[in-house]
């Protein structure tokens, strides 16, 4: 378990897909967020091009001087606590607030004709204020292993053995994070868990077996599956009713990967979907 200064997150716009590439519907979702920032983190998977990153492009949209860090973290599903744990030391480190892009554009990446992933991805973007409070802490962990039951060539499409994946998450991240939450602080409890939404099924169960069935957070099912970016489109569909707590963020999927880390929702929070 890794103790961080406090992360806070300020604010969560989230674009969904509308045919949109993975540049313009990332922009769309930065320039709702208002302010300078010290940095621009993403993370992403389907950026199509090799460079620049996906990162770059947004903060040259945004305008933001050329010395402004900007880079990309890759983890697929597991991506979110990663790239809010990176921006968190980054506001620490410089003083200001960090925007973290999260999103994908799956739909070209995947093969209609398999019943395992034709259907079951979406496309969405997601922008996040991030900063620092040194008086209170946030503390992340991470799980990676090489395994190819879900995977997706550079050029696609998407493969994933269903039962394979579903019983890592069963069975290791759900031991991954049992761990997690019992070292956890007495006084870093948790008010919400916003977990990856990779099925409703599955998110379920997984919130069954670690005893959060009510304090779990879960998207409507008609917006499928939209990789990592489902933790903070959920943040920002349903995270007022934790305006001003402790919430639990998990990812985990592809790779094998899984993290986890809380944060804390500012007093001020709020969460739109464009």
């Amino acid at each position: 378990m890794i103790s961080v200064p406090g992360i806070q997150l300020a604010r969560i716009t989230a674009a969904i897909g509308r045919g949109e590439p993975l540049v313009e519907l990332s922009v769309r979702a930065a320039r709702a967020v208002d302010g300078d920032f010290g940095g621009v983190i993403a993370a992403t998977f389907s950026n199509p091009e090799r460079f620049p990153s996906l990162a770059v492009r947004v903060a040259a949209a945004l305008g933001l001087p050329a010395a402004t860090p900007a880079f990309d973290v890759q983890m697929a599903c597991s991506a979110y606590p990663y790239a809010l744990y990176l921006a968190g030391r980054l506001a620490a480190d410089t003083g200001k607030r960090i925007l973290v892009i999260d999103g994908d554009v799956q739909s070209p990446l995947v093969d209609a004709a398999d019943h395992a992933t034709g259907s079951i991805f979406s496309d969405a973007a997601t922008a996040t204020v991030v900063s620092v409070d040194a008086a209170r802490t946030s503390h992340f962990d991470f799980l990676s292993k090489a395994n190819d039951a879900l995977r997706c060539p550079a050029a696609g499409p998407i493969r994933m053995d269903g039962f394979a994946v579903f019983s890592f998450v069963a069975v290791e991240v759900s031991a991954f994070l049992k761990s997690f939450i019992g070292a956890l602080p007495a006084e870093e409890n948790f008010a919400a868990f916003v977990p990856h939404q990779a099925n409703a099924y599955m998110i379920r169960q997984l919130a069954r077996s670690l005893g959060l069935e009510d304090r779990v957070l879960t998207l409507d099912e008609t917006l499928k599956n939209p990789g990592s970016a489902s933790v903070p489109l959920t943040l920002a569909m349903k995270g007022a009713a934790a305006r001003g707590e402790r919430v639990l963020v998990a990812g985990f999927g592809a790779g094998y990967s899984a993290a986890v880390g809380t944060v804390r929702l500012a007093d001020g929070f709020t969460g739109e979907v464009l």
